[in-house]
């Protein structure tokens, strides 16, 4: 009798070890002062912070003349980003001006553009400047992000080379380099943005074939305004 009494508490004993729970090997480390910081994007211009647009008005030119102008742009934050330039008429955009005798005859004076009807060289209701005005953004540079530096122009292959400072406006928006890595201003990076603006010796305008003279006298008295904004986007 007191064999089996022995035996169910052994059995007892063990079912008690298998159905019990185990304890395992631990340890806990609390980290402490964790911070996450939001990066900064921020573009300069010639050192300005704020606004990045730049307002040109251009009047009282001749045939002949010619400007370059240039904008140095920084990336002062934190992160890199892509330039880009946003062209646009604005104030009074294409100004006549009133009308004198040589512009009044140059303005009714006609030509046959290319499948087209009869029609005037003047534009009615509207100046000619920014039409015949030649625009050129530094074409044709070509410079590695991690060569820019002030001084070291930006690319601009994405912009119309030589196309008219009107129609570079109605377009609005360029890249500001070949591609996104040359578009790219790393945190610190810089780089020169330059715009050639120009009046040919003896104005020409597009017919849809070919170009055909004009009377300079169209432009007399015209004046046309424009913004030229500069952004810096997150690379994505």
């Amino acid at each position: 009798m007191k064999k089996i009494i022995v035996l169910v508490m052994a059995c007892a004993l063990c079912l008690g070890l298998v159905g019990g729970a185990f304890a395992y090997f631990s340890d806990t480390e609390t980290s402490y002062g964790n911070t996450f910081t939001a990066g900064t994007l921020d573009l300069t211009v010639d050192d300005q912070d704020d606004p990045n647009v730049v307002h040109i008005t251009l009047s009282n030119l001749a045939p002949g003349w010619e400007h370059t102008y240039i904008w140095v742009l920084k990336n002062v934050g934190s992160i890199d980003g892509v330039v880009t330039a946003c062209f646009s008429l604005s104030g009074a955009g294409e100004a006549e001006n009133g009308t004198n005798e040589p512009e009044g005859i140059a303005e009714a004076s006609t030509f046959t553009p290319c499948g087209g009807p009869l029609q005037t060289v003047g534009i009615p209701g509207t100046g000619e400047l920014g039409y015949l005005m030649k625009a050129v953004p530094s074409m044709n540079e070509l410079y590695p992000s991690v060569e820019k530096s002030p001084g070291v122009p930006c690319g601009n292959s994405y912009m119309p080379h030589g196309g008219g400072l009107h129609h570079l406006c109605e377009i609005g928006c360029f890249e500001i380099g070949r591609n996104t890595t040359e578009s790219t201003l790393s945190p610190g990076e810089s780089c020169q943005f330059k715009l050639r603006l120009g009046l040919a010796g003896n104005l020409q305008s597009w017919d849809g074939c070919g170009w055909h003279d004009i009377d300079d006298n169209v432009i007399q008295s015209d004046s046309v305004t424009f913004d030229i904004t500069f952004r810096l986007e997150q690379v994505h």
